[in-house]
């Protein structure tokens, strides 16, 4: 039987999804059995040959990312976005809060007040686009992999569906469904239960690990977040930041959050808090319908 070929590549992102796929370890060596990586970063591949699977780790961030994420595009009959990053933006999508010429200048200082692009830019630096996108605003996606980096075993499941031909099922829900803490007050359909303020976890003398964050006062994504990472970081007595991106059906992560919560924090609460944009934002800013900067830049092909 004829093996199923396999490209990889990472655009603007931190090599973690990679890392994911690495920490398969013997179910790797096993997929080995039915896949061929032809290309990827970890081989210093040059030039991408025609594949059946492309994986695309990243988010799209520069005129390179874009070159790059159409040829990956144009060499693979499914292309798969891997991790947060590819499939919301991503950390990196909070540039977009800010015009291209703040981040150049918070880089190169006052010095990149008006000088032209060409002096930071090259063939070998790519030029920035306006705004960091996701990668399927710039080419089709067959298949997602949300996660932050996503869990080994969810990019086995997929491959393994894919080598089968059959279509990957990931988790729908929020991560509320999944999460295991427990909710007495916070659902009980009164209006006794309204917290004063949002606090930090770091500000509590004790956290109790049985209690739903949100009955602590402590703001956590989970219900704005889509379930399959399992709820490591609520087990390990952390909140949830949103790394897995919003659940199937929500338009945007930030408004669901909002939404979610109207009904059991004061408006002033959420106010007060240090970051509401990137708390509810911050993996999937360039997925929201957030006004920003608009730009072209991402259709170019240079």
């Amino acid at each position: 039987m004829n093996k199923i070929t396999v490209a990889t590549d990472w655009l603007q992102g931190c090599s973690g999804c990679h890392i994911s796929l690495l920490d398969l370890h013997q179910d790797l060596v096993e997929l080995l059995g039915d896949i061929e990586i032809l290309s990827s970063p970890f081989v210093d591949t040059k030039d991408i040959p025609k594949v059946d699977i492309a994986l695309v780790e990243g988010a799209v961030g520069t005129k390179g990312d874009v070159k790059k994420l159409k040829k990956m595009r144009e060499q693979s009959k499914l292309l798969v976005a891997l991790g947060t990053c590819a499939c919301f933006g991503g950390i990196s999508g909070l540039r977009n809060l800010y015009q291209k010429q703040e981040v150049i200048k918070s880089c190169y200082g006052q010095a990149g007040d008006n000088d032209p692009e060409e002096i930071y830019f090259s063939e070998d630096v790519p030029a920035l686009l306006d705004n960091v996108q996701p990668v399927g605003k710039i080419v089709k996606v067959d298949f997602q992999i949300p996660g932050c980096p996503p869990l080994p075993g969810t990019i086995k499941t997929v491959l393994q569906a894919l080598i089968k031909g059959e279509v990957p099922v990931l988790p729908q829900r929020s991560l509320c469904v999944e999460c295991g803490r427990q909710q007495i007050e916070l659902l009980k359909p009164t209006r006794e239960f309204i917290s004063d303020s949002v606090i930090s976890f770091m500000e509590l003398e004790e956290i109790d690990s049985e209690k739903c964050f949100l009955e602590q006062g402590v703001l956590c994504m989970g219900l704005a977040t889509r379930e399959g990472c399992h709820a490591r970081c609520l087990k390990g007595n952390v909140p949830c930041r949103g790394c897995m991106g919003p659940p199937p059906g929500a338009m945007e992560q930030g408004a669901k959050l909002i939404n979610s919560l109207a009904s059991v924090l004061p408006a002033g609460g959420l106010m007060f808090m240090e970051d509401v944009v990137g708390t509810g934002y911050r993996y999937s800013m360039p997925s929201s319908i957030i006004p920003h900067i608009s730009s072209k830049e991402n259709e170019s092909d240079e």
